[in-house]
């Protein structure tokens, strides 16, 4: 028997404290301390602690271990109840995913076997009927008993080049799925995303990868690859695409169309219906919106063994590529989309095919969306008092609830929602930290206080402004952030599903979703009905629609990064207004009456309206809250009224679109304006 050594005594300065719970620590003796005096005190008391009696300093090192205990028992619970809370902002987000496909409202619970978010919905269009059990549970709803489709398109396989990659000045010929990759970069090389750090890191972790265990393993510092000679093939090969004729590029968009032509119908219930995003999105780079740390990362070839195929019992299952098989192929009666798959960045995310826009799936569903909002305008009033009275009670999650509901009310946040670790640190009201606000107070000419509110929104847009908001609420948000450190949570006390249950028993169906479309097109349609002046010209008119469009863009905080051309189109917009503003002395000075001097004028006027919002405009993104948050009949009942052609403000896209709404009447009525509106301009 083989008796293990003893281990050397550890001094008391010096040992290390114990972990395990509930264990008396031993007092050892010092061999570097002078022996006990004789009443119990040591000689030396460089230690401050060594001048108590030794049971004393027992009892004091028990107290000191069970502070410890307590103290590290508080940071398990801590750490567990926000484990429960992130638990909660995900299922709250996977709920949101799942509205925001279906266009009804959802409970969403995700199959484990497949990993396949499954949707309980409550609202649907046509002939759905209500069945008690089947395939997805209890309560589910049939939207449609036929589903024909053809499955999706795949993007065409890689074709290498040939060209090297030179590395340390020596050119590396690439395996095909290597030189893939490196292509990938080379024609992103110009690209301010081919500067950004994370961009080039994310990428080069992602090459490593596929060069491990080959032949170019040893490729492996970003800053010795030169990707040139790839680039400038790529721009050779687009110089040649250019120079087509007319006739071959003719040909080309035939051969297209013919290609795609059976994925773009499907046939729902005996109707035939446009699909929407058939094709599956090629490989490539992530780039992502705003400073997305996941940017740069590389987007995996999606192959149909990753793809689900959601298709009627009775259909024709569509074909697979030659050597491969579909990943699940279902007949879900409860669900609109007819393929999805994982994302292969964001592999929590799923990808869907669902019908397109113009389909009367998707036209029921906006129309649905915006009739919610309108029947908002008749609870505002009520909901506005019930929040100004909670904000009022010493209940901190009533009163955190009443200050949310606020927020979103009064400046449109989204709801936001726990991130995993990779992701964007985005937030929304419910996410807010207390370093995300700055309470600036009231100012002399203002009666509210203002706060700046400073933090990254969806898609890492920067959201930074100040709002004046009223006296309670500001308190209520000070009270909050009181003794927090700047990374803790303005709203403790609630969560996404807590804001949303309590917004369903002010409203059925209320979400915050259905308060960002209400504020954004009663904002629209209150400012037209101020702002538009009657028979003016359609230049003026599309800028009185564009002004107002911005306002509903600002609330929104939909942004956008400044074009590349946007000088330069100011500048040619400004030289020829230089020209014509030439032209037009020359004629004063030949003939002050001269036919001519009217109409360049008028030409001129329109040209600096025309530069005017062009530079207004140049950050905010219109489209966003055209397709998602505007009601179109608005928009529609004003160029009626005051005939304004329609594609002065809508595209071709969304005229497709919004083919519902077309035959609304010119004195249509979004909200009546004198019924529950607050008119408090001194709130924001």
């Amino acid at each position: 028997m083989v008796i293990p050594k003893a281990k050397p005594m550890v001094p008391e300065a010096v040992r290390p404290v114990q972990s395990r719970p509930m264990m008396v620590p031993q007092i050892a003796k010092n061999p570097n301390v002078a022996a006990a005096s004789k009443g119990g005190r040591p000689v030396d008391s460089s230690d401050s602690d060594d001048d108590a009696p030794l049971a004393q300093k027992k009892k004091s090192l028990d107290s000191e271990k069970r502070t410890k205990e307590e103290r590290e028992k508080r940071r398990r619970e801590k750490k567990e109840r926000k484990r429960k809370r992130k638990e909660k902002r995900r299922e709250e987000r996977r709920r949101r995913e799942a509205e925001r496909l279906g266009g009804g409202r959802h409970t969403v619970k995700l199959n484990s076997s497949s990993g396949v978010k499954k949707k309980k919905i409550s609202s649907g269009g046509g002939s759905s009927r209500r069945v008690s059990a089947g395939g997805n549970g209890k309560g589910s709803e049939i939207m449609w008993t036929q589903l024909e489709h053809h499955g999706v398109l795949f993007p065409p396989e890689y074709e290498p080049h040939g060209v090297p990659l030179t590395y340390d000045g020596k050119d590396v010929h690439l395996e095909p799925h290597e030189e893939e990759v490196a292509t990938f970069f080379a024609v992103m090389k110009e690209t301010d995303y081919a500067f950004k750090p994370v961009f080039q890191q994310n990428f080069m972790d992602g090459f490593k990868r596929i060069l491990k265990n080959g032949k170019n393993a040893h490729v492996t510092d970003f800053e010795k690859c030169n990707f040139q000679k790839i680039y400038d093939w790529d721009l050779a090969r687009r110089e040649k695409v250019k120079a087509r004729t007319s006739e071959e590029k003719k040909q080309i968009k035939l051969d297209k169309d013919k290609a795609e032509e059976k994925y773009m119908w499907a046939t729902m219930n005996g109707k035939r219906e446009q699909v929407g995003n058939f094709r599956v999105e090629p490989p490539g780079l992530f780039r992502g919106r705003g400073e997305h740390p996941k940017m740069g990362r590389i987007k995996r070839r999606i192959q149909p063994e990753d793809i689900i195929i959601n298709i009627g019992k009775d259909a024709k299952v569509p074909e697979a590529p030659a050597g491969h098989r579909w990943k699940e192929v279902r007949h879900d009666q409860t669900v609109t989309w007819m393929a999805g798959w994982n994302d292969s960045i964001n592999t929590k995310d799923w990808k869907y095919v669902q019908f397109g826009a113009t389909s009367s799936v998707k036209s029921e569903s906006d129309k649905q969306k915006f009739e919610k909002a309108r029947t908002l305008h008749e609870h505002i009033g009520k909901i506005r008092d019930d929040y100004r009275k909670n904000m009022r009670k010493d209940n901190k999650e009533t009163a955190q609830l009443a200050v949310t509901t606020y927020l979103v009310d009064k400046l449109a946040l989204r709801a936001g929602g726990e991130k995993d670790e990779d992701l964007a640190d985005t937030v929304g009201v419910t996410t807010l930290r207390v370093g995300h606000l700055k309470f600036m107070g009231p100012e002399d000419d203002h009666p509210y206080p203002k706060i700046e509110f400073d933090f990254l929104g969806k898609d890492s847009i920067r959201y930074h402004q100040e709002h004046a908001i009223e006296r309670v609420a500001y308190d209520c948000l000070k009270r909050f952030c009181k003794n927090k450190k700047e990374d803790e949570d303005v709203f403790d006390k609630i969560d996404p599903s807590k804001v949303n249950s309590h917004l369903q028993t002010l409203m059925p169906g209320l979400t915050i979703k259905v308060f960002r479309t209400y504020n954004a097109s009663i904002t629209l349609y209150r400012l037209l009905e101020e702002t538009t002046k009657p028979k003016a010209a359609v230049p003026i008119m599309k800028s009185t629609y564009d002004e107002a469009n911005k306002e509903v863009a600002i609330l929104c905080n939909h942004q956008k990064g400044e074009s590349k051309q946007h000088q330069a189109g100011m500048d040619k917009l400004n030289d020829k207004k230089k020209e014509l503003e030439k032209e037009m002395k020359e004629l004063r000075k030949a003939d002050k009456n001269h036919k001519k001097l009217p109409s360049l004028k008028e030409r001129i006027q329109k040209l600096k309206l025309q530069m005017e919002t062009k530079e207004s405009l140049k950050t905010v993104s219109l489209g966003t809250s055209k397709i998602n948050y505007l009601d179109p009949r608005i928009t529609i009942a004003w160029c009626k009224k005051h005939e304004v052609p329609l594609p002065t403000v809508y595209t071709k896209a969304l005229v497709q679109k919004f083919n519902w709404a077309m035959c609304e009447e010119p004195d249509y009525v979004f909200a009546d304006l004198s019924y529950n509106i607050e008119r408090d301009p001194g709130a924001h």
